[in-house]
This record gives C-alpha cells, sequence and structure tokens, in this order.
C-alpha cells in the first residue's frame, strides 16, 4: 500500500511539473492588505514577495538572512513594479534562536497580518551543527517552529481585531514523502537527539534536507486539530513548490548539484511560476487548512500510507512531542501562549 501511494506523488510529477499553474489573488484581494515572507531575496520567495507588491499590498515585510541582499531585492522589486516604500527589510537568520526570537517580537508591531508565508529553509553541504542540534533539523524544522508558535497569537489576534482569517503557509517538498526507511532507523523516543549522531547518519545524510521537511510536515499535522479555523482564526497549510530553477542546492556537491541541474532542465519550473504555489497557499480557504498543497491543487492523495498507518502516526505523534519540549526550553511558554499540552 505504502509504495502505491507514494507512486502517486511520483507519477502524478511530470504533468504537474509542466502545468500552467494560476495566480491565485487579484488585486482586490490583496489591495491595502499585510504580508510577511522569510527567505525572499531570491526564488520562489522573492517572485512571490513580487506578485504581493504588484497586486498592490499594503506591506510586505521580507526576513532575509542577508541584509545587503534584502536591500537589494526591495530595490529592484519595488523599482520593477513601480511601487515604493512597500517592502521592509527585517533580519532573520533561522540557525539562530535569538534571531528568530528578535523577528517574532518585531512581528509583535505589526497590527495586521493577512498572510505569513514560511518559505526560508536551507541545504546544508556538510555536516553542522546549529544551535546544539545538526543544521537542518535546526533550519528547516526547530527554528521555522519557533516561528510558528512565537507568530500564532499575533495571528489570531489581527483574526479578531480586523475580521479575517490570516494564512499561516509552510513551504514543504514531496521529497519528504520517500524517506520511509530513514525513518525506521529512528529511535522510539529521542528521534531529535538522535539525528545529531554523526556516526549513525552521515551515510544517510544526502537525505537530510527531505527529511526535515517529512518532520514539518509531521508537525504541521499534529499542530492543525489544536488550532481549528473555528476557534483561532488561523488557516495553516503546507505547500510544495515542485521542482524549480532556484540556488537552493548552490552549495551541495558538484554531483548532486549535476543531478539537480539535469533534472531542473527536463522537469523544472520557473521561481516565478514555482512562486504561484505560495501565492495559492495564500488564497486558499478553510478547506485548506492542515492540507497538503501542490501545483495549486489539494493533493492530499499523494501522501503516502507508511506517514498515515500505526507505525507512521506514533513516529509523527514523538516528534511532536519532543519538538514542544524543545522549544519550551528554547523559550518557555511559547507553545503554551497556542495550545494547551
Amino acid at each position: 500500500m505504502a509504495a502505491a501511494s507514494a507512486s502517486k506523488a511520483l507519477a502524478d510529477f511530470p504533468t504537474n511539473q509542466k502545468k500552467d499553474l494560476p495566480i491565485a489573488l487579484k488585486t482586490e484581494d490583496v489591495k491595502g492588505k499585510t504580508y510577511i515572507v522569510t527567505g525572499a531575496t531570491g526564488g520562489i520567495g522573492y517572485e512571490a514577495v513580487k506578485h504581493l507588491v504588484r497586486l498592490e499590498a499594503a506591506k510586505v515585510i521580507i526576513g532575509v538572512r542577508n541584509a545587503e541582499s534584502g536591500k537589494a531585492a526591495k530595490t529592484t522589486i519595488e523599482t520593477e513594479t513601480g511601487r515604493k516604500d512597500i517592502i521592509e527589510v527585517w533580519p532573520l537568520d533561522l540557525a539562530s534562536y535569538d534571531s528568530v526570537k528578535a523577528f517574532a517580537k518585531k512581528i509583535e508591531s505589526v497590527d495586521r497580518i493577512d498572510a505569513l508565508v514560511l518559505n526560508a529553509g536551507a541545504s546544508i553541504p556538510s555536516w553542522q551543527i546549529k544551535e546544539g542540534s545538526e543544521g537542518h533539523v535546526t533550519v528547516n524544522f526547530i527554528s521555522n517552529f519557533l516561528l510558528v508558535f512565537a507568530a500564532l497569537p499575533q495571528l489570531q489576534a489581527a483574526a479578531k481585531k480586523h475580521d479575517i482569517k490570516p494564512r499561516l503557509v509552510i513551504v514543504g517538498s514531496m521529497g519528504g514523502f520517500f524517506v520511509e526507511e530513514s525513518t525506521k532507523k529512528f529511535p522510539k523516543t529521542g528521534i531529535l537527539d538522535d539525528l545529531n549522531d554523526k556516526a549513525k547518519w552521515q551515510s544517510d545524510f544526502a537525505n537530510r534536507y527531505v527529511l526535515t521537511k517529512l518532520l514539518e510536515h509531521q508537525a504541521m499535522r499534529e499542530l492543525v486539530p489544536l488550532v481549528p479555523v473555528s476557534e483561532h482564526g488561523v488557516i495553516v497549510n503546507i505547500v510544495d513548490p515542485g521542482l524549480c530553477k532556484t540556488g537552493l542546492t548552490k552549495e551541495l556537491s558538484i554531483a548532486t548539484r549535476l543531478k539537480a541541474w539535469l533534472a531542473k532542465a527536463l522537469l523544472g519550473r520557473t521561481p516565478e511560476m514555482g512562486s504561484r504555489t505560495l501565492i495559492h497557499g495564500i488564497a486558499a480557504g478553510e478547506e485548506s487548512h492542515g492540507k497538503y498543497l501542490t501545483s495549486c491543487e489539494i493533493q492530499e492523495d499523494h501522501i503516502p500510507d507508511w506517514m498515515n498507518n500505526e507505525a507512521g502516526i506514533a513516529i509523527q505523534k514523538q516528534v511532536w512531542k519532543e519538538l514542544i519540549e524543545k522549544l519550551e526550553k528554547i523559550q518557555p511558554g511559547v507553545t503554551a501562549a497556542v495550545v494547551q499540552n
């Protein structure tokens, strides 16, 4: 069963990649609204910001690791769209929990947030420890969910104050659906700590990026039932932008970059086309809450059976439990402010 379900995502992949995706938002949907997009100095994040500015957003805040790159992106987008003083550039380094906390603190000053798009992430070339965990785990998983929990109260407050339904869009990857063999190496408990064992995991390092995307997906699935839209007012979904011609793999080995280049040459989307999936995530309604979106559609049938069977759910719940414990150590009270554990 697992193979059949996983192959659904793979079978649909070439056709999906060739689709001319719609731009799901119009000017009347965006005009006067405020958006936050992380990882927006290039690639799909940059193109998504350009769409939002062009569609007359009142403000677009971009979270960037490199301030100069952020300023350059702001200048270029505002020049090309002819709309000045729309973009604000805020520092955000997901390899630093203090940076994530500072970014979240600044979000508290924003009266209205219509969407927060968590696009920032990293594909790291070698084994590195960041904030006590392997770099991919820190950047792609723990830091992004630290930001999820730290920002959700502000999104919920905006929902009540302005009678809106803000979107929280997490950028994922279907690659996470193909790491079942890696999850078989997980211990029953202490999964996140075990992933820091270089001797055990170095041989599987090529899968680490997509493995952390699986962790994101699992955590989102645990979070969503605890924050129903009817009570919390925020729509949460996870978006797979597909294979895009971006610089995500630019720091990896020559062999890996060559494989990625060939795949992108055959089936890769332009960054602009890929960005339309993020726009769809922002546009999607309550029916998308807790759902996996790809190619501007809800595609829950792409989720493999091994993620939904008893063993898969047990891993998901354990990952969630450990994530909550870790986040509470990083910032006491951050999860309790959103959900009662």
